[in-house]
């Protein structure tokens, strides 16, 4: 099913299916030759003799004119002249080589053949003689067809085979016959078997030529096969989608992303392993509601897309299904380490897919309805309304981000006392013709997308580019506790750690935050040389825990806090205690909102070492510090 009816062989990889037809024609050939190969043996040297002859045809044709007044009855003049016959038997020993052994003049009356002439100087035949036949069937068929025949003489020892060649005459049957000799045909006949001997390799070199080129190609789709499809599951693995993206016509499809609530509890509870066999029980499950006509792609780890084919299934029924599938997976009971998992599924969905202008437009679409499912309780299905605009809104976003409208704006962070730049933070934006959108109208929209994610690696991908122009540059970029778990973005930083020095992490807040596995990613990037950063410290859900459970390098102070640091005493007793804590701990503290110079002077008598603000600059495009740089270097 999966093979056939999904990976459509036909369809999507029709040159091996023309390949196996091709070596099973051929093998079917082969064999059919090899057990007609007598038969075709002895046409071949028909035509072979025939050819070999037609040299000598025209001598006989000549000799024949010499021996036949076409004035008289060749028979009748013949059987009353022996001086006639005697130069004719003369003539008929004349024309005899080395090739042929004898020549003689038959004719054929009342069912018999009698010899007329004959130039043999041993076993001669005389006149009026009964002429014995080996073969008298061809002989008869030369009478009958009054046209030349040739025949194999294997009874009889010397020879090679026999030329019956008719005399015309109007009235009796003569022919010519010509026995040549068993060397001619022997060389002949070893020709022929070097012919024979010829086709027959040249067929099995093209069947063992065809023989790889099948098993190099279905050893390939096989492979193929392998990295395309979950053994376990029998569903695609996303790479199949990369590779085929072109081929797939969306708007023949209901397009759904489907993905598994609250599936990290489960990874972080069971183990990955376990998360791996529940993901896999779920896709079974999936799989087998599914139609030959549908396709099931694993998108992400616990994320699915689903291709549900719109052949013989109208919006209703697609709408019964998909809810059949939620329910479905809400009554699975999975056994895990002697429990009893209980999952649900969030949908999101995109009926229309005929006014998607790509087919991921139309996966952007149902990300975006799957978000809406997710932030109205989960286990749920939304479809994605082309009316809704704080849908359509979310569209635009996801598709400035991917046309690389994504840029970094970048905002200087001060040592206070020194009165030196330390480095820049990198602050996300998006670009829409001449407008600028920031990033709280761009990753509230966007939170628990796989675009969220899509995002940071754009960023560090961008400020990589920025370091490596430039080596005079050092950036902080904003990461979330997710992105640190996160193997592709992880991955990235480890494979540019040459840079680590000029690149510093600040963690964003986040709602719930594994710390044991974020310290041990965290733990992972300081070997290779990067600097960690708490963002926003004093607010949302940034609180003490990140202090106690991560090892960072800097903790950066809310601007809620810092607004107000001139004129509340319980925002100075907290900035004291934290300074204190930092300068114990080896960790440097960085204040943002920096607004005016009376601010950076009270910073500094609290022991803050680093400040960010308005109070400095505003942040900037890359262009603008590096136009200073240039200027100050001059």
């Amino acid at each position: 099913m999966v093979l056939y009816n999904r990976f459509i062989l036909y369809g999507v990889n029709r040159f091996y299916y023309y390949g196996i037809v091709l070596y099973a024609s051929t093998c079917f050939l082969f064999a059919y030759l090899y057990i007609n190969l007598p038969h075709y043996e002895n046409s071949l040297r028909d035509i072979l003799l025939s050819q070999s002859i037609d040299g000598t045809d025209a001598s006989s044709d000549r000799l024949i004119r010499a021996l036949v007044n076409p004035d008289k009855d060749f028979l009748e003049e013949n059987s009353h002249n022996p001086e006639l016959r005697v130069q004719n038997e003369k003539l008929l020993e004349s024309f005899k080589n080395r090739n042929i052994s004898s020549a003689y003049v038959i004719f054929f009356f009342e069912n018999q053949f009698f010899f007329l002439l004959d130039s043999s100087l041993e076993d001669r035949g005389e006149f009026g003689e009964v002429f014995k036949l080996e073969e008298r069937n061809s002989f008869l068929s030369a009478k009958e067809s009054k046209s030349r025949k040739i025949v194999i003489q294997d009874s009889i020892s010397d020879l090679g085979f026999t030329l019956i060649k008719p005399i015309s005459t109007d009235k009796n049957s003569v022919f010519l016959v010509i026995d040549y000799t068993q060397k001619t045909y022997n060389s002949l006949t070893s020709l022929l078997r070097l012919s024979v001997r010829t086709i027959m390799i040249f067929l099995i070199l093209v069947l063992l030529l065809l023989t790889f080129f099948i098993f190099y190609f279905l050893r390939n789709l096989y492979i193929r096969n392998r990295m395309y499809t979950n053994p376990k599951t029998g569903t695609f693995y996303r790479s199949y989608l990369t590779d085929h993206y072109e081929k797939i016509n969306f708007s023949n499809y209901y397009i759904v992303l489907a993905d598994i609530d609250f599936f990290k509890r489960i990874n972080d509870l069971y183990g990955q392993e376990n998360g791996d066999k529940v993901i896999n029980s779920v896709m079974k499950k999936i799989f087998l509601s599914l139609k030959k006509e549908d396709m099931f792609i694993q998108y992400g780890g616990e994320e699915f897309l689903l291709l549900i084919s719109k052949k013989n299934s109208s919006i209703e029924s697609f709408k019964y299904r998909l809810e059949d599938i939620r329910v479905m997976v809400e009554r699975l009971n999975i056994n895990i380490s002697k429990d009893i998992v209980k999952l649900t599924l969030s949908f999101g969905a995109f009926i229309q897919s005929e006014v998607a202008s790509s087919l991921q437009d139309a996966i952007h679409k149902a990300d975006t309805a799957l978000y809406e499912s997710k932030h109205k309780g989960r286990n749920r299905i939304h479809y994605f309304d082309v009316s809704d605009e704080k849908l359509i809104y979310r569209e635009k976003l996801k598709e400035l981000i991917e046309s690389d409208n994504l840029v970094c704006y970048y905002q200087p962070i001060m040592h206070l006392e020194e009165n030196r730049l330390s480095h820049y933070e990198a602050l996300l934006r998006l670009k829409d013709g001449d407008n600028i959108i920031f990033p709280d109208k761009i990753l509230p929209e966007l939170e628990d997308s796989y675009f969220y994610s899509r995002i940071s690696m754009n960023v560090i991908e961008y400020n990589l580019k920025k370091l490596r122009a430039n080596n005079k540059l050092k950036v902080s970029i904003n990461l979330s506790a997710d992105d640190l778990l996160n193997d592709s973005i992880l991955s990235l930083l480890i494979k540019n750690s040459e840079i680590a020095e000029r690149l510093l992490i600040e963690i964003l807040e986040n709602k719930s935050v594994d710390y044991h596995r974020v310290e041990t990613s965290i733990q992972t990037l300081r070997i290779f040389g990067y600097k960690i950063c708490i963002d926003d410290f004093g607010s949302g859900y940034s609180n003490i825990d990140h202090l106690l459970h991560l090892s960072i390098d800097y903790l950066k102070l809310d601007g809620v806090m810092i607004r107000n640091i001139d004129n509340d005493k319980k925002v100075h007793s907290i900035i004291e205690a934290l300074v204190f804590f930092c300068e114990t701990n080896s960790i440097k503290v960085v204040a943002e909102f920096v607004e005016n110079q009376e601010i950076v002077e009270l910073l500094k008598g609290f022991g803050v070492e680093y400040g960010q603000g308005y109070h400095f600059s505003r942040p900037m495009p890359y262009e603008h510090f590096f136009k200073d740089d240039k200027k100050e270097d001059s």
